[in-house]
C-alpha cells in the first residue's frame, strides 16, 4: 500500500469515526435496519502553536449546508469540530464516538481542513519515505503534544463498522511556503520530536495486519498530491481552501447516482476555473483513492433497501429565502454558497426539490452581504415570492473592470516608480494593500520586475526593469480580466453536462496498489507550439478537442488568447455544411473538432497556433436550444470584431459591458418558464411554472435532456409550453511556446 493511501485510509478512520457529539443526548432510538447519514466536519483557522489559516471554518460550514440541502443529511448526525475544540484530544474522542455509533448501513462522510505534516515512522511500515502523515490537531506542536499519524487513525479505522464512507482531506504534507498574505499553504515542516511518537508506539497494540482487509470499503479524496501544495485563500469574495471549494461547487450539482470519478471530475471543471482567474499555469491535482470496483458507484445516495432517516435530497444545494420589501428577498446563509454582490439567483417554491430549468418564480441579483445573509433584488418588479420559498445559485458574480494588484517589498523610491508607471500605462490595474485580495503580485529585484501569481508560487513573466515592462504587464492583466470575465458565464444549475479535454492530452489512468486505485485530477494544460510555415501539422502544433454532452446540445467554442482577444472558433465560416450544422453534436458521444489533423479533413478547418507564444483559455459553452447559443455567438462575436479592430487593445471596459448584457441574456432563461394567466376567482394574475403543462418537442427537432419537472405549488392551468432552454460552460487551458 502506498504511503499516501495509508494516510487516506487512516483518515477515513477518522472519517467512519466521527458522529454527531454535540446532539447524542437529542437523538431518538432509531429502527434496527434504519440507514443514518453521518458526517464530522472538522476546520481549524486558530492553531495555538503554527501559523493561522483563514478558510479551514468556511470550507466545513460550506459543506454541512451542502450535505443537509443537496444529500438528505440530518442536522441532528452532523458534527462541527472547529478550532479549540479540535485539539488532539477532542478529535480522537470524536472519532472514537463516532465509530461506536456508525453502524453497518450508514453513509458516513469525513472533512478535514487544516494543516497536514510529517514525522519520522518508528515502526517501519513506510517503506516509500520513512515518514508518516500527520494531521495537525489545534494545539499540535505545543508542549508535549503530537500530531495524530496515520497509524493512529488506522487503529481507529479497523474498528468501524460502515460500509460506505467518503473522507476528504483539504491539506498537504510538502511544506511549501507561499510568498502573499492571502493564500497560504496548508501545511507545516514536519515534527522533529521523535521520541515523543517513539515512546507513544511502544505503548499502543500494533493492529496494522487489519487495515488491508477494512480499506476495500471507503473512498478517500485529497486536495493535493503529497508533494504539492494545498492553497488556502480567497476565491468569490471568501476565504477557502481551493480544493473544498471546487468540491462544494461539485456535490452542489452531482447527480443523485454520482460516482467518485463523476465527482472528481466535478473538482477539476473548477479548479480550472480558479487556475485561471489566478493566472496560473497549474494546479494541485486533487487525489482520489478507492478500490477500483468503487469508482464509477454510487457514493452517496441511500443503500438500497435501507431505512434512511435523512432529509429529502435535492437536485442541487439551496438556500432558504425570505421576502422583504421593495422587490427585496434575504437569502439565508447565503454566504455559504457564494451569494455575493453580482451574484445571480432563481428563486423557487417552497419544498422544492427538483428545480427545473427555466421554471423560477424570479431571479434575483446580490447587492449586499450582512453576516452570513444575503440582500438580493428581484429582476421583476411584483413577482410573487411566498413565505418559504428556496433559492439556488444560477450564475456567479461578475469580476468588474479592475484587476488587483499587490507590491511585495521594495524601497520607496522602486515602489513610487512602479506605481507611477502603472498608473500611466495599466488603465485597469488597481493598486491594493496586504488586508485586500489580489490577483497578481509584483516582484520589485534590482534589475528585473517580476508579475507573479496571487500565491508568488508561479512566475507570469520576468522583465528587465529599465525595459518597457509596463506594455507586457498591460498585455497579461488584460487578458486576465478578460477570461475572468468569460469564466463568470457560468450556470451552476444546469442538468446540461459538458466536458472537454485537449485530444492529444493522455487521460489520467488510476495505478493500483494492493487493490486501491489512485486517480489524480485532471487539471493540465494543453502544451503546443506554434506551427512554422512549412512545418507538418501535428498534435504538437495543431489544436484538436475531444467534447462530450450528456444531452443533444448546440456547442460553442471561446478562445481568450494571449494578447487578450476573444474569439468564436467554432462554429465558423470555414466549416463543412455537413460538420455539425449549427454546431449540434449528440448527446453521450464523444466528439473531435476538428475531426482529424490529417489533410483533407471533414471538418473543412483546423485550429493552427501561430505566434505570439503564451496562454490561450478556450470556453465551451453548450445549450439545448439554438437561440441560446446565437446569444452567446453574437455577443462574442461583437467583441471579436472589436479586438480585431484594435489587436490586443480591446478594452476590459468594453468586454465587461458586451459580457453583462450576454449575462442579462442568460439569466432571463432562468425564468423563461413562467407564464401569467387570469384567476377568474380572485381576479389577481397568478405564475405558473412549465412544469405544470405538458412538454412539446423541441422546435430544433433534438432531443432535449433528461430534464426533471418541478413540482409547483400554483393553481392549475391549462395550455402547451415547451421545455425550457438550459446550458452550461467549461474550460480548457492552453500553453503555446516557440
Amino acid at each position: 500500500m502506498t504511503r499516501t493511501s495509508t494516510f487516506f485510509l487512516a483518515i477515513a478512520a477518522a472519517v467512519l469515526l466521527l458522529a454527531p457529539l454535540r446532539l447524542h443526548a437529542e437523538a431518538q432510538p432509531l429502527p434496527p435496519d434504519a440507514s443514518v447519514k453521518r458526517a464530522l466536519l472538522i476546520g481549524i483557522n486558530k492553531y495555538k502553536g503554527v501559523p493561522k489559516l483563514q478558510g479551514s471554518l468556511n470550507d466545513i460550514a460550506t459543506m454541512k449546508q451542502i450535505l443537509i440541502t443537496r444529500w438528505g443529511f440530518d442536522e441532528r448526525h452532523i458534527t462541527l469540530l472547529t478550532d479549540e475544540a479540535a485539539t488532539r484530544a477532542g478529535m480522537l474522542a470524536a472519532l472514537e464516538q463516532f465509530v461506536r455509533e456508525s453502524g453497518p448501513d450508514d453513509t458516513v462522510y469525513f472533512h478535514y481542513s487544516g494543516h497536514g505534516s510529517q514525522v519520522q515512522d518508528t515502526n517501519g511500515d513506510e517503506k516509500d519515505d520513512g515518514l508518516d502523515e500527520t494531521l495537525v490537531p489545534q494545539d499540535g506542536r505545543t508542549g508535549d503534544v503530537r500530531d495524530i499519524t496515520d497509524d493512529e487513525l488506522d487503529a481507529l479505522f479497523a474498528r468501524l463498522r460502515s460500509k460506505t464512507a467518503m473522507i476528504v482531506l483539504d491539506s498537504c504534507h510538502s511544506g511549501t511556503a507561499t510568498r502573499s498574505l492571502d493564500i497560504r499553504t496548508r501545511s507545516i515542516p514536519k515534527d522533529t520530536r521523535t521520541d515523543l511518537y517513539r515512546n507513544a508506539e511502544a505503548a499502543v497494540p500494533k493492529t496494522r495486519a487489519v487495515v488491508p482487509v477494512v480499506t476495500s470499503r471507503y473512498v478517500v479524496m485529497t486536495g493535493a498530491a503529497s508533494h504539492q501544495e494545498a492553497l488556502d485563500g480567497p476565491v468569490d469574495g471568501r476565504y477557502h481552501g481551493f480544493f473544498t471549494y471546487a468540491l462544494s461547487k461539485s456535490l452542489s450539482s452531482s447527480p443523485a447516482d454520482a460516482s467518485p470519478s463523476e465527482i472528481l471530475r466535478g473538482v477539476e471543471r473548477e479548479l480550472k476555473r480558479i487556475q485561471n482567474h489566478f493566472g496560473r499555469t497549474s494546479m494541485p491535482e486533487p487525489q482520489l483513492e478507492a478500490p477500483p470496483d468503487l469508482l464509477d458507484k454510487t457514493l452517496l445516495a441511500p443503500r438500497t433497501g435501507a431505512q434512511s432517516t435523512g432529509g429529502l435530497s435535492s437536485r442541487v444545494a439551496w438556500l432558504g429565502a425570505k421576502v422583504g420589501e421593495s422587490g427585496k428577498v434575504t437569502l439565508i446563509n447565503g454566504s455559504l454558497l457564494g451569494a455575493i454582490p453580482g451574484s445571480l439567483w432563481g428563486l423557487y417554491p417552497p419544498g422544492e426539490t427538483r428545480f427545473a430549468a427555466g421554471q423560477a418564480l424570479a431571479v434575483a441579483t446580490v447587492i449586499q452581504v450582512t453576516g452570513k445573509d444575503a440582500l438580493a433584488k428581484l429582476h421583476t418588479a411584483g413577482a410573487i415570492i411566498p413565505d418559504g420559498a428556496r433559492a439556488i445559485a444560477l450564475m456567479p458574480a461578475p469580476t468588474g473592470e479592475k484587476v488587483a494588484v499587490h507590491i511585495l517589498h521594495a524601497p520607496n523610491d522602486q515602489r513610487k516608480q512602479i506605481e507611477e508607471t502603472l498608473a500611466k500605462h495599466v488603465p485597469n490595474v488597481e493598486l491594493v494593500g496586504a488586508g485586500q485580495s489580489p490577483r497578481f503580485l509584483i516582484d520589485a529585484q534590482k534589475t528585473s520586475i517580476r508579475l507573479l501569481t496571487a500565491d508568488g508560487l508561479q512566475v507570469v513573466g520576468t522583465f528587465a526593469a529599465d525595459f518597457d515592462w509596463a506594455t507586457a504587464f498591460a498585455q497579461v492583466m488584460s487578458r486576465s480580466s478578460h477570461v475572468s470575465e468569460l469564466l463568470t458565464l457560468d450556470n451552476p444549475a444546469s442538468q446540461l453536462n459538458v466536458t472537454v479535454r485537449v485530444a492529444n492530452l493522455a487521460p489520467a489512468h488510476p495505478a493500483t496498489t494492493r487493490g486501491i486505485a489512485v486517480v489524480a485530477g485532471d487539471v493540465r494544460a494543453g502544451q503546443y507550439r506554434i506551427r512554422r510555415p512549412g512545418q507538418p501539422r501535428g498534435a504538437e502544433n495543431s489544436l484538436q478537442l475531444e467534447i462530450t454532452a450528456n444531452a443533444d446540445s448546440y456547442v460553442t467554442i471561446v478562445d481568450v488568447d494571449s494578447e487578450g482577444g476573444i474569439n468564436v472558433l467554432f462554429p465558423n465560416n470555414y466549416q463543412n455544411q455537413s460538420f455539425y450544422p449549427e454546431g449540434r453534436i449528440s448527446g453521450g458521444k464523444t466528439v473531435l473538432i476538428p475531426d482529424t489533423l490529417d489533410t483533407g479533413n471533414r471538418a473543412g478547418f483546423y485550429w493552427d497556433y501561430s505566434p505570439p507564444k503564451g496562454t490561450d483559455t478556450i470556453r465551451v459553452f453548450s445549450s439545448t436550444d439554438l437561440e441560446t447559443a446565437q446569444i452567446i455567438r453574437e455577443r462574442i462575436r461583437a467583441l471579436q470584431a472589436t479586438s480585431s479592430q484594435t489587436r490586443g487593445g480591446i478594452s476590459t471596459r468594453t468586454v465587461s459591458g458586451e459580457l453583462g448584457k450576454l449575462r442579462e441574456s442568460l439569466a432571463s432563461i432562468a425564468a423563461r418558464g413562467i407564464i401569467t394567466v387570469y384567476d377568474p376567482q380572485s381576479h389577481v394574475p397568478t405564475q405558473q411554472t412549465a412544469s405544470d403543462l405538458t412538454p412539446a418537442e423541441s422546435p430544433s427537432g433534438f432531443t432535449q435532456p433528461d430534464m426533471i419537472q418541478a413540482q409547483s405549488s400554483s393553481p392549475a392551468s391549462a395550455g402547451p409550453h415547451a421545455p425550457s432552454a438550459d446550458w452550461s460552460a467549461t474550460s480548457v487551458t492552453i500553453i503555446v511556446s516557440d
